[in-house]
């Protein structure tokens, strides 16, 4: 039941903080095979019996939306509370897998590096929460920040309360 909560409460936080925020349990759909061939391509690609699904996002905030959130179907892979996601954009006209990672949610921040906007992943339980902010390089996204919180965590809860999901006492 905490978990519960925990979730709801995550999922209420992100809706505040960002604009456009994907979780691996939304309705998501099959992906364009460029999108799907430029993620199975990867060296260290360990879901070869996995179905692949996604959303399209907007990571240049152009006219038109040529991005990916992806990640697998029914489940396939997934942990306790997080599952594979990669960030697939269209550079210079093919698709190219820019992030890889273990989330349960991804939200495109306002804030671009190298005029592509930095992502956010996030996941948790009744006992933690993860936050993870990624800037790109140029060439692929790379962590810019990242933090652990505990419920109990009082002083990192308080030097990051626009980020910690935990209600700290004053």
């Amino acid at each position: 039941m905490k978990l519960f909560y925990f979730t709801i409460t995550l999922i209420l936080f992100l809706n505040k903080a960002f604009a456009e925020e994907i979780s691996i349990e939304d309705s998501l759909a099959s992906v364009p095979k460029s999108v799907e061939t430029s993620i199975r391509a990867q060296k260290n690609f360990e879901f070869s019996n996995c179905k692949l699904k996604g959303q399209l996002i907007n990571l240049t905030d152009s006219d038109k939306a040529s991005d990916y959130v992806v990640t697998t179907s029914e489940a396939c892979g997934w942990g306790a509370s997080t599952g594979p996601i990669w960030v697939v954009a269209k550079l210079d006209g093919s698709y190219t897998a820019l992030l890889a990672t273990s989330a349960y949610t991804v939200a495109m921040n306002k804030n671009k590096n190298h005029g592509l906007r930095q992502v956010v992943t996030t996941s948790g339980t009744a006992g933690h929460a993860s936050y993870t902010r990624w800037g790109f390089t140029g060439k692929n996204y790379k962590q810019l920040e990242n933090y652990v919180f505990f419920p109990d965590d009082k002083k990192l809860c308080k030097a990051h309360q626009d980020i910690c999901p935990f209600e700290m006492e004053h």
